[in-house]
Order: C-alpha cells, then sequence, then structure tokens
C-alpha cells in the first residue's frame, strides 16, 4: 500500500475499532468521523462511501500484517528457525492487534468478500506463498502446493488466536498444552 496520510490512517483505524465492537452495521460514518475525530466531510474526502472505506480497510489490514510480519522475517536463517518466527510473529501480532483479525473474520464471511475483491491483487497472500513455496524449493517442507501449505498453518495460528482471545477461561487452564501447537503444525508440513 502507498504511503497514506495520517488523517486517513486515523480514520481507518476508528473505523476498524468501532467495526471490531459494533459490526459493519453499527459503524456509520458519522461515527467513524466522531471517533477519529474528524469531520464527517473529512472522511468523504478519502472515501466516496462506507463501502469504499470497508474496502479500503480490507487493503490497509492486510497491507499492515504483511509490513509486520516481512520486515521481522530473516531470510538468512533456516526455513525451520524462519517457521517459528512467523508462527510467533503472526500470533503476537494478531494478540496486539485484536482488531486486526476480528476485522478479517468479519470482512470474509461477509458479502464485502466478493469476487471482484477475491481476484484482486494480495500482497500478503502473494508474500506468504512465496514463503511456503522457498520451504518446498529448499527441501525443508513437503512438496505441496504452497497455497495448501499457507492455507494450513494459517488457518491454525487464526484458530489458535481465535481460543485465546474469545476462551480466555479455557485457555488459562489449557496454557500449558497451546504452546505445543505450533510444533505440531511444523511436524505436519515439514519433510520427513
Amino acid at each position: 500500500m502507498d504511503q497514506i496520510s495520517s488523517k486517513k490512517v486515523q480514520i481507518l483505524e476508528s473505523a476498524l475499532e468501532l467495526i471490531r465492537e459494533n459490526g459493519f452495521h453499527g459503524c456509520p460514518i458519522s461515527q467513524v468521523a466522531k471517533h477519529a475525530s474528524v469531520a464527517a466531510g473529512s472522511v468523504y474526502t478519502y472515501f466516496e462511501s462506507k463501502d469504499e472505506m470497508i474496502f479500503e480497510l480490507y487493503r490497509y489490514v492486510k497491507s499492515e500484517v504483511l509490513r509486520e510480519i516481512s520486515e521481522k522475517d530473516d531470510p538468512k536463517k533456516n526455513f525451520e528457525a524462519r517457521f517459528f518466527d512467523l508462527w510467533n510473529n503472526l500470533t503476537s501480532l494478531y494478540q496486539e492487534r485484536v482488531a486486526f483479525q476480528s476485522f478479517l473474520e468479519q470482512f470474509t464471511s461477509s458479502p464485502y468478500n466478493n469476487e471482484t475483491m477475491q481476484l484482486e491483487t494480495d500482497p500478503w497472500g502473494r508474500w506468504t506463498e512465496a514463503f511456503f513455496n522457498e520451504g518446498v524449493e529448499s527441501g525443508q517442507l513437503r512438496p505441496l502446493n504452497p497455497k495448501i501449505l499457507s492455507m494450513m498453518v494459517m488457518g491454525s495460528v487464526i484458530s489458535l488466536i481465535r481460543f485465546k482471545i474469545y476462551f480466555k477461561t479455557k485457555t488459562a487452564t489449557s496454557a500449558q498444552d497451546l504452546h505445543l501447537i505450533p510444533q505440531m503444525v511444523w511436524d505436519g508440513i515439514k519433510f520427513q
């Protein structure tokens, strides 16, 4: 995503929090403007409609995830270490920025996730596919389609985050076992 103005980021971050708290329908432009401490007209300077703002928010969240994760990836490390770094960095990011994962879940299960959006270039998806392709090409991962490997890993990360966020009481009683999940996932995708 290109450099965007701080006011636009402020609006997007406000919309992100409001959508996390109230869902898409409970997030009118007037409320976004109020939460962002800007005039409603300012929101329309950046977005023609609420729908356009939500599409842009989707791109923004995915670009922020990509930025955070790719900056922390060290291609000089062996692939197994990179995998665990990816796992730890992604789970940490989603726990720190709960609104990211909440928004992505709402978006993907909504009518906003239409064919046009699904066919749009996805830099985060391309990065994860290239990441897992490196693992396959280096002989560290099973010779599977990198998209399948990515789905398996990302699905496991998302399930773990959901459990930690939405089932805090159960998380406390399961904490000693939750740390085993990344190793189990690695054991499932590594080349035997």
